[in-house]
């Protein structure tokens, strides 16, 4: 399908950028006084090729049943990033929107008081979440609307809002199967524990009860509200930083080393931030603070970029901070190497130092070890705080895995005595 976009960026009028595809390539090229919109799209006079503006453009489409019903109506290959945009791009996530030639913006900001609606019979609408049914009108924010239901609303006095045509909304509420709904106050408690035992910001979130349902409320980071105006500010995530595809968000499946999401990937991105010292320090953190919390599924894509500082984007706050450790179905290798580390079982001290110098510390000094010791001490001491109903199973888990964490990189940590945990579906983990 041969198609020119018009790339655009909420709150600002004129285009930023053209993308074209034609006989299934692309290009990319950056209009007059343009913002940059990633670290592997620097602003340029010449075009980018095909590599270049795919590896972005593709992680902005989501492999859901939407996508799927486009391909099949016109025809259009899933390889067809542009086609697919044509069709999608008005609504695709963060604050782009890729509309044909000369149409105008697909988002805007959005006034409160005049650009929502109320969200009617909430009950039903986390019922329906529930089976992965959304409201009439409603979109899916999410690529991975099969692992649970998702729906993006705004929340504005209380309530519950649905965006009119191009508003924004303000917050992703999450509603698992009701055999999982341990997930709302699971993910809740994690969120919890990593703002408290860490400097960089985590996403604010809280339980929604509605009847017989219970749903997560999580606040998007990537808006501005001001006056009443609600405005999208431009994130990438890692992938889209680097320049790689959404399938290459494990180091894992990278065929070469220059694709590969490792150390070295993310030390390239954090050098460009606006803070690099910053953002190191709270990324190497945060990676062995997911790990201590059991989320080991801690992928590009769970990692972002904001740009609301000038020109150089600032880390995000972290996100998707889950359990993965709980559910015995789950390949629990990490998402990229801690040294020469795969998973918990490997790591030895020496891959402590290895990736701490990878992402580009200078060398892993007796202050920097005392600072990891202190945050993972103060995420275990929190563990005694999940007792009954709902969290004992959740306590045990985080109390064997700070232990095994703690042994293994001889940090002698204070973890609370626990039970012996057994991973849901029935398999010893330890």
């Amino acid at each position: 399908m041969n198609v020119t976009l018009d790339v655009h960026l909420d709150g600002v009028a004129a285009p930023v950028a053209r993308l074209t595809g034609e006989e299934g390539t692309m290009s990319f090229r950056y209009l007059t006084d343009a913002s940059q919109i990633s670290l592997s799209l620097p602003v340029r006079e010449e075009a980018f090729g095909d590599a270049e503006a795919r590896a972005f453009f593709a992680n902005l489409i989501f492999e859901n049943e939407q996508r799927e019903q486009v391909m099949a109506r016109h025809g259009i290959d899933n390889n067809d990033i542009a086609g697919l945009l044509f069709h999608l791009g008005k609504d695709c996530p963060g604050a782009i929107s890729c509309v044909p030639m000369g149409d105008p913006p697909g988002k805007h900001p959005g006034d409160l008081a005049r650009d929502y609606y109320p969200l009617d019979d909430l009950e039903a609408v986390m019922a329906g979440l529930e089976r992965r049914r959304l409201p009439a009108g409603a979109t899916d924010p999410s690529p991975l609307a099969g692992v649970q239901g998702k729906i993006a609303v705004a929340v504005h006095e209380g309530r519950l809002l649905l965006p009119k045509g191009g508003a924004p909304t303000t917050h992703i509420l999450k509603v698992p199967r009701p055999a999982e709904r341990s997930l709302v106050q699971d993910e809740l408690s994690l969120l919890w524990i990593a703002a408290k035992a860490q400097d960089h910001p985590v996403a604010r979130a809280e339980v929604l009860e509605v009847g017989d349902y219970r749903g997560l409320l999580i606040e998007r980071y990537d808006r501005r509200i001001e006056d009443g105006l609600v405005t999208r500010i431009h994130q990438e995530d890692f992938c889209q930083a680097l320049g790689f595809a959404p399938s290459l968000k494990y180091e894992r499946d990278a065929a070469i080393p220059e694709r590969r999401f490792d150390a070295s990937a993310i030390a390239r991105v954090l050098d460009q931030t606006d803070a690099p010292a910053l953002a190191r320090r709270a990324f190497f953190f945060g990676t062995l603070l997911n790990i201590a919390l059991g989320n080991t599924d801690n992928h590009a894509k769970n990692h972002s970029l904001i740009y609301d500082r000038g020109t150089r984007p600032r880390l995000a706050p972290f996100y998707d901070i889950v359990p993965v450790m709980m559910d015995g179905a789950v390949n629990q290798d990490f998402s990229f190497r801690i040294g020469s580390a795969e998973r918990l079982s490997d790591l030895r001290p020496e891959d402590l130092v290895a990736f701490a110098e990878a992402i580009g510390f200078r060398r892993f000094n007796a202050g920097l070890a005392r600072g990891l010791r202190e945050v993972l001490q103060s995420a275990a001491d929190q563990i005694n705080g999940l007792q009954g109903p709902g969290f004992k199973l959740l306590g045990d888990a985080l109390g064997s895995q700070m232990q095994e964490l703690s042994d293994r990189l001889d940090f002698d940590l204070a973890i609370p005595t626990r039970d012996l945990f057994l991973a849901r579906g029935g398999e010893n983990s330890w």
